[in-house]
């Protein structure tokens, strides 16, 4: 028993010896830059497209003119009796009065005009109402219940799972016709369950009283969806919008072992972010490559065989990622890829892959 405690020990004694990696998380505002340039001169006209409209419109017509021919040949009936005989009309008999057609569900018609204004915002671009030098448009393709079907839990809750779908897509064209951008935003079909019932009688006979209400609903919530994906996604892609990041930045830590100039780095990198705002700012750039030269320096003891060695796998996990945030952010992507390159010879897999998605982020907004 006290081999065992001793053997502890010692392997507690020696993993608080070796050489760590720690961090510290660094929140900072930016200026994201677009993936779609824009001269930031031009202005731009906000659009809205409706697809279905036209059939919505045609269908409500179609359905008010044939009320309307049902009517008509009903009260020609009611005439035509009026002017008979006795003998007749005991012949003919009263005109049955007709069948009306079910009543269609009025589906929403969005005012294209007022949502457009409403929703479509472009930061670091002026709109205007005609002539302008772009336009941003959302197209619907529409709302679509597709189907539904009952489902219960242990024959104890029923309810129907309800299947939609409302299709939204953006493009972005100047005045002559030049696209610039024409993308499918969302066409994935989703859910939503009703309320539950205790039966499956029960569940019928809400869905006969409230199919409309739900309907109507689900339609209106859709919509306002598929606007805000939509608009969302033509802002990221074209406006200098405002954005705050959180990153994690590394350190050392050693029991008889110190790193004075990883723990500087950190509060230069502090310092640095502050007023990076648009990355225009050449103090804040020039403090970004000071701390980068300080890892690279650390870097030239690097070795990820020797647990015990100052600058070790973990360590070096450590300043590989710095250097991958910090030179993305710099635009420097062929220094970043290098080192994200070593991250994964290490064999740093979630850390590589967190890395690399924000060095392709920062790439395709290259400023």
């Amino acid at each position: 028993m006290k081999k065992i405690v001793l053997l502890f020990a010692f392997i507690f004694c020696f993993h608080t010896q070796a050489q760590r990696s720690s961090s510290k998380k660094i929140e900072f505002n930016y200026i994201q830059y677009p993936t779609v340039r824009m001269e930031l001169t031009w202005t731009f006209t906000p659009k809205v497209v409706q697809q279905n409209k036209t059939a919505i419109l045609e269908e409500q017509e179609a359905y008010l003119a044939n009320l309307e021919s049902i009517s008509e040949q009903y009260l020609a009936e009611v005439e035509t009796y009026k002017n008979y005989s006795a003998a007749e009309k005991l012949i003919a008999g009263k005109p049955i009065k007709p069948k009306l057609p079910e009543m269609i569900y009025e589906r929403l018609i969005l005012d294209e005009q007022v949502i457009a204004n409403e929703h479509i915002k472009i930061d670091g671009f002026n709109k205007k109402s005609d002539n302008a030098d772009f336009t941003a448009e959302i197209v619907l393709s529409g709302f679509e219940i597709e189907t539904k079907f009952e489902k219960n839990k242990d024959n104890a809750a029923f309810f129907y799972d309800v299947m939609y779908k409302c299709p939204v897509s953006v493009s972005i064209y100047d005045k002559e016709g030049k696209m610039y951008l024409d993308e499918v935003v969302e066409n994935t079909t989703l859910h939503k369950t009703t309320p539950k019932r205790d039966s499956s009688d029960e569940l019928k006979k809400y869905w006969i009283d409230n199919e409309l209400a739900f309907t109507q609903e689900l339609e209106k919530t859709s919509y306002n969806s598929a606007l805000s994906k939509g608009a969302n996604f033509i802002n990221d892609a074209l406006g200098y919008r405002e954005k705050s990041e959180s990153i994690k930045i590394n350190t050392a830590k050693g029991k008889k072992i110190t790193y004075p100039e990883l723990d500087r780095a950190i509060e230069i990198v502090q310092r640095a972010l502050i007023s990076f705002g648009d990355g225009t700012d050449q103090d804040s750039m020039d403090k970004l490559k000071e701390v980068t030269q300080i890892w690279e320096n650390e870097l030239l003891e690097k070795n990820v065989k020797d647990k015990k060695a100052r600058i070790n796998k973990k360590v070096a996990t450590g300043i590989h990622w710095n250097c991958v945030l910090i030179y993305s952010i710099l635009n420097d992507f062929e220094k970043a890829k290098n080192h994200l390159n070593e991250l994964k010879l290490i064999g740093r897999g979630p850390s590589g892959t967190s890395a690399e998605k924000f060095m392709k982020n920062f790439k395709a907004r290259k400023r």
